[in-house]
């Protein structure tokens, strides 16, 4: 079965990223149904986001500052309250930022 998402979602957590697929962009994770397709440096993560944009997905940034599996925790578009905020260069395509 192949996996063709319409919507994704660039997370940020601690030192690296990850880029989910999503059902919808719903920040708290019912609903969501999140399948992680890369972790990894936030550099990397942010030129598969803007690929996938390119692609035509929606893409949307967010970031959750736990530690471990986040596939499951809350996420937040406030990405200035996020450490490491300074590195971030987060991918916004056809979703309000």
């Amino acid at each position: 079965m192949t996996h063709n998402p319409s919507k994704a979602v660039l997370v940020y957590q601690g030192g690296i990223a990850n880029v989910f697929s999503v059902e919808g962009f719903n920040m708290d994770p019912f609903g969501r149904d999140a399948k992680r397709l890369i972790q990894t440096n936030f550099h990397t993560c942010e030129a598969f986001a803007r690929g996938m944009a390119a692609a035509g997905v929606k893409v949307a940034s967010a970031f959750c500052n736990t530690a471990g599996d986040i596939i499951a925790q809350p996420w937040s578009t406030h990405l200035d309250l996020a450490p490491f905020h300074g590195d971030f260069h987060p991918v916004w395509s056809k979703v309000a930022a």
